[in-house]
Parts: structure tokens; sequence; C-alpha cells
């Protein structure tokens, strides 16, 4: 009996250990799922952070501020000094977003896989790098990272501040060095696009030019020629080409940057020689696409106006009109997105598209009138100017 009586004993002393060791196990489990969200959370925001490196960081930059007059950048902001308020569903310009943190939420989701503007479609869907889930990753990490971490992990990725100011100014004309093969074509990188859509150059041993004047790294890349030659912001580099008379396409590499229409088009033809040097104007000449405020028509009519309508900008974003006369003014789209010219007291509200150029013709009376684009956010990132007329 003595045995059975310890047996008993060391039965419920085991089982009310047990039920001690279950009820604390299940007293904590509430901190234990807690613990286990975050870790899931924090590894989200771990790969978001990796995907807004890889293809992001050019056009947001490295805390996600977006579109700043100097860099380059284009993008819409993300963080940045208006983190905090971002995060919560708050405008850039104060206002909130109908819906709030949700509704800036499904937003971000949506731009990403879709694109806008600009901005590529990122969903495999569309033909995009990213599936679903990394898309959930990177809109999870947007609206919920410490943009300090990005910036810093930004810094330490690129050895130095990854958006580095363009050089000011236009870019003169590269030419060959004394016994070198003569320049055949000059070619423009900036943010995002090619200047010039279309070369063409001769058959043989053939030299462009390439001038990088954005503040992010592109390349010039021809897959049927096995070209690649990468651009580091301010550089400018010759590539020789030796090609049969054909047609190619030229685009840069880097992600998102072909999508965004950073394409164009080679053309090699026989019996094309390259073009002399240029005598340069005394006291210099206008660069390629200024505007030509105050030049007469002929005929002595009212002058004519150029306006480049540039990512993000207006160039120039000032010029002045006679009051009470039809003056033509010309709309120019060098940008790789849509833009708009409106100028609501006179209604006018004119898109133009990547690479078009347009007239639209303007007769108002003396005053001081605001011109912006419409396109969402393109106003508010600062295109817009001022038109004088007297």
């Amino acid at each position: 009996m003595g045995a059975v009586q310890r047996l008993a004993t060391v039965v419920i002393i085991g089982l009310v250990a047990l039920s001690t060791v279950l009820f604390l196990y299940l007293a904590d489990e509430s901190n234990r799922q807690v613990a286990e969200v975050k870790q899931q959370d924090d590894a989200a925001i771990e790969r978001g952070q990796a995907n807004f490196l890889q293809y992001c960081l050019p056009c947001h930059g490295p805390a996600g501020e977006g579109y700043e007059e100097g860099t380059g950048r284009i993008g819409f902001p993300l963080g940045g000094s208006n983190t905090i308020l971002n995060q919560k569903g708050i405008q850039p310009d104060g206002t909130p977003y109908p819906g709030g943190f949700a509704a800036r939420t499904a937003l971000i989701n949506k731009t990403i896989h879709n694109g806008r503007g600009a901005m590529p479609a990122w969903g495999s869907e569309n033909g995009g790098e990213l599936n679903d889930d990394q898309i959930d990753n990177l809109t999870y990490m947007i609206q919920h990272v410490d943009w300090n971490k990005v910036y810093n992990a930004a810094i330490e990725q690129s050895g130095g501040y990854p958006t580095v100011a363009p050089t000011k100014g236009p870019a003169a004309a590269p030419t060959a060095a004394p016994g070198a093969p003569a320049v055949a074509a000059n070619l423009e990188a900036y943010d995002i696009g090619w200047r010039q859509k279309e070369l063409t150059i001769g058959t043989g041993p053939q030299i462009i030019s390439i001038t990088n004047t954005g503040a992010s790294l592109h390349d010039f890349s021809i897959d049927a020629l096995n070209i690649k030659q990468d651009l580091q912001p301010g550089q400018t580099v010759q590539v020789k080409i030796d090609a049969p008379a054909g047609t190619y396409e030229y685009y840069c590499s880097v992600p998102g940057h072909k999508q965004a229409g950073m394409v164009g088009t080679l053309t090699v033809k026989e019996g094309v020689k390259p073009p002399s040097q240029a005598t340069p104007v005394p006291g210099g000449s206008p660069a390629a696409g200024s505007p030509t405020a105050g030049t007469q028509s002929a005929g002595g009519g009212a002058a004519e106006t150029t306006i480049n309508l540039e990512d993000i900008k207006f160039e120039p974003n000032s010029f002045s009109l006679p009051a009470n006369t039809p003056t033509k003014v010309t709309l120019k789209n060098t940008g790789a997105t849509l833009h708009n010219f409106s100028i609501d007291a006179l209604k006018i509200s004119q898109d133009v598209q990547p690479g078009q150029t347009l007239e639209i013709e303007i007769n108002a009376p003396a005053g001081s009138y605001q011109y912006y684009c419409n396109v969402p956010g393109h106003k508010e990132a600062g295109m817009v100017g001022t038109l004088t007329v007297q």
C-alpha cells in the first residue's frame, strides 16, 4: 500500500507541475504571438527594403524623398522629412488621402503593380520584374519602415550619397582626340530618357559619344551587337560600333529605365559619313531645344516661344508675350512621360505626349498668369511657371 501511495503522490505532483507549465505557457501565448508577428513584419520590411534599393532608389531617393531639384529624382515622395505623415496617409501638401492610411496603402500597391506617369509597371502580370509577394513586401516596407535605416543602407550600398547632383549647364558635344576616328553621333542620357531617340551612322568602325547628364547610373545597351556600356553620372564615354547596315534598338538596362521609355533606334547605313566638327558661333549660340522667346516671326509678327516640358519641370519656367495679340507658343515634351500645359485663367489645358511637339495660340490681356502641369503630382513637385503678358 505504501508503494502505491508513493506512486500516486508522484503522479499527482507530476500532474500539478505539468499543469503549472501548461498554465504559464498559455498565459504567455499572447506575448509569443506578438513576438512572432513582429518577426514576420521585420522580415517583410527587410525584403521590401532590398527591392527598394534595387529598383526604386534612383527615382525616389535614399530616404524616399522623391522629387528634388538638381538631383535627377522624379519619383513621388514616399518618406523623407514627411515620413510620419506619409505613413499615416497625409499627402505632401498636408491634405489627407481620402480613406487615410488604408487608402494610401492600396494606392501604393496598385501603383507599383500598374505604373503611373513616368513610373513603369513593376507587376509581373504587366511584364514587370516583381511578383505579388514582392510588391506586398515593398508596400508594407514603405508604410512601416524607419526611413533613416533605409537611408543608411543606401549610403552603405552605394559607398556614398547615391543621388549625386548632375553637372550644371548643358554638356559640350565631345570631339574625337587627334588621330582618332571622328565622332559619328552624340547621345545624351538624362533621368530618365535619351535626348536623342534616333541616331544614324555609317557602316564600318564608328564612334558614338555618350554623356550622362543625369543624377543616376545609366547604361547604353544594344543586345544585337553585344554592347553594354555603363554611364556614371556626369561621365562621357565613346563607344565603338562596327555593324552591318540595319536597324538596332539601344536602351538603358538599369531596372525600370527601359520600361519608362529609355529606348532609341540606331540606323546603320552605307555611305553615311561622320559630321564635320561645327565651328563655334562668335559670342555663343542657343543650345538645341532652347526657348526662342523674342524671335520675330517672318513678316514681323509677334514673337514665338518654345516651352520644353521636361521630367518634372518647364524650361523656361517664365516667359512674356504681348498683350491682346494672337501668339503661337510651341510645346515640346522632352520628358519620358505625359505632361500637360494648363492656364486656368485662360481656359487652356493641353496634353503633350512624350516626344510630341505641338503649337497652341495664346491671346490674353495684360497680366500675370500661372501655367502648370495638371498630371497628378507634377504641379506639387514644382512643374509650375509664370506667363507675363504686357
